[in-house]
């Protein structure tokens, strides 16, 4: 456990900036201790002091979260672009980032090649600086989703071409998560056969007229 010493106007607004400070959207991640609950002057005459807390937390949520923030955003402005963080999710393996900004097609890059890139380098550094397995997954204006269900859309449409034909067809390269959502979504059309070809990112998807029909 860490501690943070926070003050503020009040003990409200004192917790409010400590949230800020370690990157957590989520209160019941962090213990308050209110060491002093501060005192305001009357009518704007006297002597004021500030509320002072005490925050306990965890090192491997709020380092991750902050440190993934801090690195995301010297990246990306270093790449001419302004971005906002629109939303944090945090699971137990993993963390996903929403990202909001008016130039989010340079950010996503031709078939999100770019964001891929971003992504692994925000992970691999925030990796190295705070020793943590949790994977970051970026995404800006639900691309990922929409991705997902282009490829599904793209995966049943090679199917039938493929039936229709009796030829194979091999898709263009594609990342590991990619690879294998093409994979579960023909894994029960008997019709069709799926095999992962080619090295690193190379590595492509054919679809083939299956021996089982």
């Amino acid at each position: 456990m860490n501690v943070l010493e926070v003050e503020g106007k009040t003990v409200d607004d004192a917790a409010k900036k400590a949230l800020a400070e370690l990157g957590i959207d989520d209160a019941s991640k962090i213990k308050i201790e209110v060491v002093d609950e501060g005192k305001s002057g009357i009518l704007g005459f006297g002597v004021s002091r500030q509320a002072k807390i005490r925050v306990y937390y965890s090192d491997s949520d709020a380092d991750l979260v902050s440190s993934a923030k801090e690195v995301l955003i010297n990246i990306i402005n270093k790449m001419g672009i302004e971005v906002k963080i629109k939303d944090i999710i945090e699971g137990s393996n993993r963390i996903y980032i929403e990202m909001d900004s008016g130039q989010s097609g340079l950010i996503i890059g031709k078939q999100g090649k770019t964001l891929e890139s971003l992504q692994f380098l925000v992970n691999l550094i925030v990796s190295n600086k705070t020793q943590s397995d949790k994977k970051i997954i970026l995404d800006i204006e639900s691309y990922r989703e929409k991705r997902e269900k282009a490829l599904r859309r793209l995966s049943k449409d090679i199917a039938h071409k493929v039936i229709r034909t009796g030829k194979p067809w091999t898709l263009e390269p594609m990342n590991p998560f990619e690879r294998r959502l093409i994979h579960l979504t023909l894994q029960n059309d008997s019709r069709v056969s799926t095999k992962s070809e080619g090295e690193g990112i190379y590595r492509k998807v054919k679809v083939s007229p299956s021996s089982r029909r």
